[in-house]
């Protein structure tokens, strides 16, 4: 349990955080004083028609009584053994006596039952002055010696992305980023060989290409079969006729 602090090393808590804290712990004590009233109903119609059934302090009931030591014992309890309370605890809040001295019991009976009292009483006014006062006190700070402050530090440090390099061109069909090793030369599509079992030849070696005198260009035109033949005569058909007819 830490109830004292260095005064070079805190951060004391100011109105909002406190109050956001206060809420917090406000709707859990809700909560858990309904399982009080659902025992106390019980117990008052168990005292009906007793001394213990009507008004006990002043106004108060025994009923009322009960449910104000069960909401101040989460506040005492919680602050003497821990230095916080659910709510503070999230919102990263403790309590701390003044100087390096170390929470008394007294103290914190004190803070929470008449210092709150005495905050609350008008208007709550001895809320408020923790928003004008240099070191965030409350009225029942002041009156206790106590003061709420951070209870833990927490760094935050900025996280720079390396952006990613440019891509560089690597050729014909596809890129390549920066600081990365070029493909080797390799077979090319045509050289590149299909599997084939043992003892078979491969498909293009079985087939015997023509001679490159007898390729034919992509480019170039195939004849057209027009169905004549052109022969070239041995002789002059003129000449035979004329010898016919000498």
């Amino acid at each position: 349990m830490q109830n004292s602090y260095n005064n070079g090393q805190v951060t004391y808590a100011g109105f909002w955080v406190r109050a956001a804290a206060y809420v917090i712990d406000s709707v859990l004590v809700f909560f858990g004083l309904l399982i009080v009233r659902l025992i106390m109903s019980g117990v008052m119609s168990l005292t009906e028609g007793t001394v213990l059934s009507g008004d006990i302090l002043f106004q108060y009931t025994l009923k009322d009584i009960a449910l104000y030591i069960a909401q101040v014992l989460y506040f005492i309890l919680c602050t003497y053994y821990t230095g916080t309370t659910l709510g503070k605890r999230a919102m990263n809040l403790r309590v701390v006596a003044e100087g390096e001295k170390e929470l008394t019991f007294f103290n914190v009976v004190y803070r929470e039952t008449i210092g709150r009292f005495l905050s609350a009483i008008i208007l709550h006014i001895g809320y408020i002055i923790a928003g004008i006062d240099p070191q965030k006190r409350a009225l029942h700070d002041i009156l206790c010696d106590t003061r709420v402050i951070y209870g833990r530090r927490v760094k935050v440090y900025p996280v720079y992305q390396r952006p990613a390099p440019p891509a560089a061109p690597m050729g014909p069909g596809g890129y390549q980023r920066q600081g990365m090793p070029a493909p080797g030369p390799g077979p090319s599509v045509q050289e590149q060989k299909p599997p084939c079992g043992p003892g078979q030849a491969p498909p293009h070696e079985s087939k015997q290409l023509p001679p490159l005198s007898q390729q034919r260009s992509p480019y170039q035109k195939e004849p057209v079969q027009t169905g004549y033949h052109m022969v070239e005569p041995e002789q002059d058909p003129q000449a035979g006729l004329g010898e016919d007819k000498q």
